[in-house]
């Protein structure tokens, strides 16, 4: 398959295809029930093994999780992970089959793409994530600078060019500085001083990069 969607759903099938018949059954016989495995985190899950796939089912039969081994290592290289309705939400990539997850999908409720994550200094955590807007071209990317798994810098792109800048400078999880950039260089920047998690400051920039005044953020 070409996309990691295209091979979890794939494997969706392969996980599903028995739907209420007797897969598996010898001469008529019914099935042998799915056999219980634990995973790290403590969870238990019923296993269809289908080789390369794998389902991972919880107690009351719903879809959880779908592993694909492309290249037949042993380890899997796609994981699916499933929501309400049979409904993919993420998938994990291993790009270069050394075990660490190298691209993490996002997806919306609706199955449309939301994000595509990325790691760019610690293997298997996600740092960076772009979310493609129509035409999969990024309308946003997210940055985590210091590692604590959330977004402390976002650039808002248009026609792949950044026109506005959002930084969380303290890091407590809040923007607090709003920056507007046109043609290349900052032209105002917004500024939470009060931690209210609104602007009430704002920096006017000149064509140098000076600044020109100052002046207060009415709501």
């Amino acid at each position: 398959m070409s996309t990691a969607r295209g091979v979890a759903i794939l494997g969706l099938l392969f996980a599903t295809g028995c739907g209420e018949r007797a897969c598996g059954g010898r001469g008529g016989l019914p099935p042998s029930p799915l056999p219980m495995v634990k995973d790290p985190d403590g969870r238990m899950y019923y296993l269809l093994d289908r080789g390369e796939y794998k389902g991972y089912y919880t107690a009351d039969g719903q879809i959880a999780r779908v592993e694909y081994d492309s290249n037949k290592d042993g380890r899997a290289d796609y994981i699916a992970h499933y929501g309400p309705n049979r409904q993919i939400r993420l998938i994990e990539v291993d790009e270069d089959y050394d075990a660490w997850i190298d691209r993490w999908e996002y997806y919306d409720a609706n199955g449309t793409l939301e994000k595509v994550g990325r790691w760019r200094r610690t293997k298997g955590k996600p740092d960076i994530w772009r979310f493609p807007g129509p035409n999969g071209i990024p309308v946003r990317i997210e940055y985590d600078e210091d590692g604590d798994g959330r977004a402390d810098r976002a650039e808002i792109l248009e026609d792949g060019q950044t026109v506005r800048i959002e930084i969380d400078a303290d890091r407590d999880g809040r923007m607090d500085r709003w920056q507007v950039w046109k043609k290349g260089r900052l032209a105002s920047e917004e500024l939470d001083t009060k931690g209210m998690g609104k602007p009430d400051r704002r920096l006017v920039y000149g064509p140098a990069g000076n600044i020109l005044r100052v002046e207060p953020v009415t709501p």
